[in-house]
């Protein structure tokens, strides 16, 4: 699971306290022994030479008690005065625990006599468990404390980036020249004012496409309105067959050109500012329609044109389909000399398969590209390219495939979820 820029600077900020934390609590326990090593064991082997060197005089055992320490002098076969617990330790200096006390004793042999000094360190120990526990719980509290200075620190630090993110993310709901809020002048700042200069940018392209788009479809529509009523004018008058059939074809290509318009208009504003604008029509009704205009032009090259529907139709936007279906056929007439081109329809799907002269692995990578050609007479990328454009603006998918039969077979998928 990765982890967010706030959580993965909580945890470095705790690790560094903690980590400081511990350092110290070590040391200060090193510090502890070796005050306990050096000062008080030196101290006591000193004493304990000190009384050596006094009783030297006296030849006779000795027990000399003092506050806290006691001192023996015993000859070295016969230790009845001296506590069991302290008996059988060589020469040097040792601490011993006994039923919950603890004392540090030394020890000097001499040929006849043994030296002793005996502290009880019962008190000191005490000390030393408290200090200790102190400083376990000194640990988890700085932990503790650590966990919400690091995570009010990391907040701070933030602030302006999560800033920035939320801003930049409301650009997508609503339209803006550029950022509103005010940064700080560091890398943010800089993030920020890049982000203003790329808005700007966009916003300047989107101004500009859209009033392309406006200006092409209105210069557009007032000659195509003015070749309409000429057509039906003709089309009231007793010609010649030959000049009906032309005027026929004249009529088709200027249908087509009025609903590519309409399609490149549609396809440069967004989906949502479509809705209710784009008339929801049966599949398999605009499927049959746009097979009865590429009929003839079918019969005359002797390629079957199949439809096949299977089950219901849910209705689809109808500019957009008729685009996608156009282009589909357009590119499989160019590429079937012999053979057929089927049409398939499902709830899920709209395919189109030829038997036509089919892409390689190469080409069908590449045949979505705009204006691509596989060699100089064969082009793919313009229809394919409308194609693709309306899936995404339609939230479709696009998928290109060998048809088993020979050919190529292209597939619209209406669900982006569904697939066969």
């Amino acid at each position: 699971m990765r982890l967010t820029i706030n959580t993965r600077l909580q945890l470095a900020l705790n690790l560094v306290i903690v980590t400081a934390s511990i350092l110290a609590a070590t040391g200060m326990v090193l510090l502890v022994f070796w005050f306990e090593k050096s000062l008080f064991y030196n101290h006591l082997q000193s004493d304990l030479l000190d009384h050596v060197h006094n009783q030297q005089v006296i030849e006779q055992p000795l027990v000399l008690k003092m506050t806290d320490t006691t001192y023996y002098k015993l000859p070295r076969n016969d230790m009845s005065l001296l506590p069991k617990q302290f008996q059988g330790y060589p020469e040097g200096g040792y601490e011993v625990l006994s039923e919950g006390e603890a004392y540090n004793i030394f020890t000097h042999k001499e040929p006849y006599w043994i030296h002793i000094l005996v502290q009880d360190q019962s008190e000191f120990e005490r000390y030393e468990v408290m200090a200790f526990s102190g400083i376990a719980i000194g640990i988890i509290l700085i932990f503790g404390l650590g966990f919400i200075l690091s995570k009010r620190l990391s907040r701070q630090i933030l602030s302006p980036i999560k800033s920035l993110a939320d801003e930049v993310a409301s650009l997508t709901k609503e339209p803006k020249n550029k950022l509103k809020n005010h940064y700080p002048n560091d890398e943010t700042g800089q993030l920020a004012k890049t982000f203003n200069h790329y808005v700007m940018r966009v916003n300047e392209l989107l101004l500009r496409e859209q009033q392309f788009a406006a200006n092409v479809s209105h210069e557009l529509r007032t000659p195509m309105m003015v070749m309409r009523g000429s057509l039906d004018m003709l089309a009231e008058s007793e010609l010649p067959t030959a000049v009906e059939r032309q005027l026929n074809r004249i009529n088709i290509a200027l249908e087509q050109m009025q609903q590519q318009t309409e399609l490149f208009l549609q396809l440069s504003r967004t989906p949502d500012s479509l809705s209710g604008n784009d008339e929801l029509k049966p599949l398999a009704e605009l499927a049959s329609s746009q097979l009865e205009h590429w009929k003839p032009l079918a019969e005359s090259r002797n390629i079957g044109l199949e439809l096949n529907v299977k089950g219901e139709q849910a209705s689809q936007p109808a500019s957009m389909v008729i685009a996608v279906l156009n282009n589909l056929l357009r590119n499989a007439m160019q590429h079937t000399v012999t053979g057929k081109i089927t049409v398939e329809l499902t709830e899920r799907y709209l395919r189109v398969a030829d038997t036509g002269s089919g892409l390689g692995v190469e080409a069908q990578a590449k045949a979505e590209q705009r204006g691509y050609t596989e060699d100089s007479t064969k082009g793919f990328g313009l229809g394919l390219a409308i194609v693709k454009q309306v899936c995404e603006h339609q939230g479709w998918q696009l998928r290109l495939a060998p048809n088993p039969g020979g050919g190529t077979e292209v597939t619209v998928y209406f669900v982006a979820t569904l697939r066969e």
